[in-house]
């Protein structure tokens, strides 16, 4: 397993509590999503507990990037935020557990080798909340105006750079927006949500 978290406080406990378990073991520490990309290439962990939210690259965009890259890993999101909306942008992002940083030590075991078994985990204070919401279409599910916008220039060919200067917007802005789209449609790729987008009559 590998523990990413900007709090060595953090680090140090998980660590002692991985460290008295005979099924688990921590091949390393990171303390940024640029440290977690970088570590995750060079141990190939089964598990990487990340933080949420960290300076520079945080645990959400490591995530996505993560589980596109390394698709075999299994990530557990691990924070002090309770936000419904994080909660949802990490399970858009790949990550297949989520847990609050002030659980107790059982709930985290509990959700590392749950994950580690190919379920999903939800924190059990989050769960009602999140389940109630998951057996119902999402409220954002429906594509913004300015995100069929990029959908249809996706369509048309635009590469992120081509879209972010028409739209004088950020390429980091863009990528955002795409992000968004994917998981709204449920697609894996570009080519697949501009077939959703077009099926659906979201764009032309």
């Amino acid at each position: 397993m590998l523990l990413v978290d900007d709090h060595a406080v953090v680090r140090e406990g998980v660590r002692r509590l991985v460290s008295q378990l005979e099924d688990m073991v921590v091949v390393g520490e990171g303390s940024s999503g640029e440290e977690a990309l970088e570590l995750v290439t060079r141990r190939r962990p089964d598990i990487v507990l990340m933080d949420a939210r960290m300076p520079g690259l945080g645990g959400v965009q490591a995530t996505q990037r993560l589980t596109s890259d390394h698709p075999d890993i299994r990530v557990v999101m691990f924070t002090a935020h309770s936000e419904q909306e994080l909660l949802w942008d990490a399970l858009d992002c790949g990550a297949q557990g989520f847990v609050l940083k002030d659980s107790d030590s059982g709930t985290l075991v509990n959700a590392i080798r749950q994950v580690a078994g190919g379920e999903p985990f939800v924190d059990p204070r989050l769960a009602p909340d999140f389940l109630r919401q998951f057996s119902r279409p999402r409220q954002n599910s429906v594509l913004s105006a300015r995100e069929r916008e990029i959908l249809q220039m996706l369509a048309d060919g635009f590469s992120n750079r081509e879209v972010s200067e028409r739209l004088v917007v950020s390429v980091e802005t863009v990528k955002t927006h795409v992000k968004h789209i994917l998981a709204k449609l449920e697609a894996e790729h570009r080519t697949q949500a501009v077939a959703i987008g077009i099926r659906q009559s979201l764009i032309r």
